[in-house]
């Protein structure tokens, strides 16, 4: 049974990710999906934009409803685009919320989430006890912690409300809206990203009753 943990705790995590294994970079599929705070690391590190990206390092995917964005694996190869030929992350000083996350899972109850360890998540043998805040490496963890739930029961709620109208013409509207507001536009006025995503959030919540 997992142990559910806050990111204040130690967890036993095996990865050999500081070791530059790369296994966990290939083969993923559609499955690394990015949040509109993986968008803006990955725009004002790369100096790209959302669409300049976008069939090039990052997809749509369809999500219950949505189209929403996740890193582009290589047909050939199946590695992650920015993995290096020696198996190590281009990126990984801004790499993806579940990038990071990995081998760790969240799982959401009430209003918020806890962490558990993926079982079999990696292949290398071995654990080190680690306090997961430290794992994650991500500045004001707090913060990012409410922007994580906010747009996750976002989203649940999206999708609940097109799922009892069953309108295909709303439905684009609304994915449309999403990318648009929360991935397209550059987080790059006054106040941090979460200040801004805060206010973008309030916008929808109202547009959609939630």
């Amino acid at each position: 049974m997992a142990q559910f943990m806050t990111s204040r705790e130690m967890a036993k995590i095996a990865c050999r990710s500081c070791a530059g294994c790369g296994k966990c970079c290939r083969g993923m599929g559609d499955s690394i999906h990015l949040d509109p705070y993986d968008i803006d690391q990955l725009t004002r590190h790369l100096g790209r934009s959302f669409e300049d990206l976008l069939g090039d390092k990052i997809a749509l995917h369809a999500d219950q409803g949505l189209a929403l964005p996740h890193l582009l694996m290589d047909e050939e190869t199946g590695a992650c685009g920015f993995l290096s030929d020696e198996g190590l992350c281009g990126i990984h000083s801004f790499r993806p919320g579940l990038c990071r996350l990995f081998p760790l899972g969240r799982s959401y109850e009430g209003e918020g989430f806890r962490y558990f360890v993926v079982e079999g998540g990696c292949p290398e043998p071995g654990r080190t006890k680690i306090r997961i805040s430290r794992w994650l490496e991500i500045p004001d963890l707090a913060s990012y912690e409410a922007f994580v739930t906010d747009w996750h029961y976002l989203l649940e709620g999206i999708r609940n409300r097109l799922s009892s109208r069953e309108d295909p013409a709303l439905t684009e509207q609304v994915r449309w809206y999403l990318l648009q507001t929360f991935y397209a536009r550059p987080y790059d006025g006054p106040g941090t990203f979460y200040d801004q995503f805060g206010d973008r959030l309030r916008e929808a919540r109202e547009i959609f009753r939630l």
